[in-house]
């Protein structure tokens, strides 16, 4: 063979292959965490997890120096959900309040409007909760807390909303209350 600057033909062509084997594999590392980035976005929610229980915290606090401007709820006060309401919207309103809520909104699991403590709620938001609920795709939109009820054999969704919402299991309390407001009307 005939020797080029003094090297061999298949020493130079060895030395050439592994120049562009290490090129490509430079390359390759340096993408990898690139294409490991790009996925993130692509990341599905493991249905099986369970939720993270988060505590209602007050979004604003404002520091009270003076005891008088304190006012305290009276735990002994308990505002009725049932008596003196003329319908079940009336009742699930009083529930809001209570829960410090915005809007209840029930709806079958298939997303139909079943009630609601406002006077016009938004259809299409409640067949996307509803499907959402039933896909159990979470986490679910800030301030809208979803809850399942059964009601004499029929799947219910339960709706609530709130700006300062922060958690993404109901309270037991709303649960029992809703399902009294239920077992009272329906």
């Amino acid at each position: 063979m005939t020797l080029m600057f003094g090297v061999d033909n298949g020493i130079f062509l060895f030395a050439v292959i592994c120049i562009a084997l290490l090129c490509i594999a430079i390359i390759f590392f340096i993408r990898k965490p690139l294409r490991r980035s790009d996925r993130l976005g692509d990341m599905k929610l493991d249905p099986s997890r369970p939720p993270l229980r988060v505590k209602k915290i007050p979004a604003y606090h404002e520091e009270i120096t003076d005891e008088k401007e304190l006012i305290l709820p009276d735990p002994n006060k308990k505002l009725n959900c049932l008596e003196g309401k003329k319908n079940i919207s009336e009742s699930l309103a009083a529930l809001a309040e209570r829960f410090s809520l915005d809007e209840v909104t029930l709806a079958t699991s298939d997303g139909l409007l079943l009630a609601s403590s406002t006077k016009v709620p938004a259809a299409e938001a409640i067949a996307k909760y509803s499907e959402m609920y039933a896909d159990n795709l979470r986490p679910w939109p800030p301030g809208i807390l979803l809850f399942g009820l059964e009601h004499k054999g029929s799947s219910l969704v339960g709706i609530a909303k709130s700006r300062d919402l922060l958690a993404q299991e109901a309270d037991p309390d709303l649960l029992r209350e809703t399902k009294d407001i239920l077992n009272w009307w329906i």
